[in-house]
This record gives C-alpha cells, structure tokens and sequence, in this order.
C-alpha cells in the first residue's frame, strides 16, 4: 500500500453510499483533522450498517466557511441544506476533506467481526489514527482489493 497514514472514520450509511458511487466527493467535518494529504481514509459505516466497507484517499483538506461551501460545494457534498445547516450551526469554519480513489473492501467487515478480531473495538467518535502494525490495520488490510478502485471525477 502507498499511503503511509490510515484513518479511520464513521460516516452515517446514506453518505458512505454516495461517496462510493462518486457523487459525494466531500466529506464535511467540523473539527480540524491534522492529517496529510495522501491519507487513506477507511470507511465505517455507523448504525444500522456497523461495518468498514471502503477506503478513499484524502486529496486535501480545505478549510472554509459554512456559507462559502455551500455556496462551492454544495452539490459534491451530497447533504440538504437545512442537514448542512444544523450540522455546522455556530462554527466560523468547516473542514471539507476532498475524496479521491474510493476502493470497496473486498469483504465489509462488521462489527461483530472487528471486536473478534481485535478486542475491545470501538468505531471511532471523531476519526482514530491507524497504526502500521495495529491488528486493526492488519484486519483492514486482510480485506482491502487496490486493484478495484475506480477514481472520482474532479468537479
């Protein structure tokens, strides 16, 4: 693998969806993630899912306003208005990390199984740092196809 940083983060199913079909190419957060570009980001997907199914590569983080991504990136961010507003209700600026290369796990791994494989597994509340040698990464890695990724188009 030629990312050396691995994360990993949840995202609700109906967003996770969008962004392996490609039409969700920016994944909104409101605190400051300190990651590089280049980072490979795993995909767990919250309840009623509770599984890592993807990855997707960082292509940058971008810092701005609420209004002004709205205003830019309102399509590529796949959320409604009123879910964008009450998300990020009060905060002076949002991070929008810009998503590239999303590659599906050859197998999800469930919950279930992640906590079997590596007790006590916790998804992560905001994102977790992946270590190299970690069991978890070990476990994703158990499942993770490069060769089935498929590029995002640029927008």
């Amino acid at each position: 693998m030629e990312n050396k940083d691995n994360i990993i983060i949840s995202i609700h199913p109906r967003y996770a969806s969008k962004i392996d079909s490609g039409e969700k190419i920016y994944e909104i957060r409101t605190r400051k993630l300190h990651i590089q570009d280049g980072t490979r980001v795993w995909i767990y997907r919250t309840l009623p899912e509770a599984c890592v199914s993807s990855t997707a590569i960082v292509q940058t983080v971008i810092c701005i306003s609420p209004a002004n991504a709205w205003k830019k990136y309102s399509k590529c961010m796949c959320i409604a208005k009123n879910d964008f507003d009450n998300y990020t209700k009060d905060r002076k600026e949002i991070y929008l990390l810009k998503i590239s290369d999303v590659a599906p796990l050859r197998k999800a791994l469930t919950l279930n199984e992640l906590r079997k494989k590596i007790p006590p597994f916790f998804p992560p509340q905001f994102f977790k740092r992946l270590n190299p040698k970690e069991e978890i990464m070990m476990a994703l890695l158990e499942e993770f196809t490069p060769s089935r990724k498929r590029k995002t188009p640029k927008k």
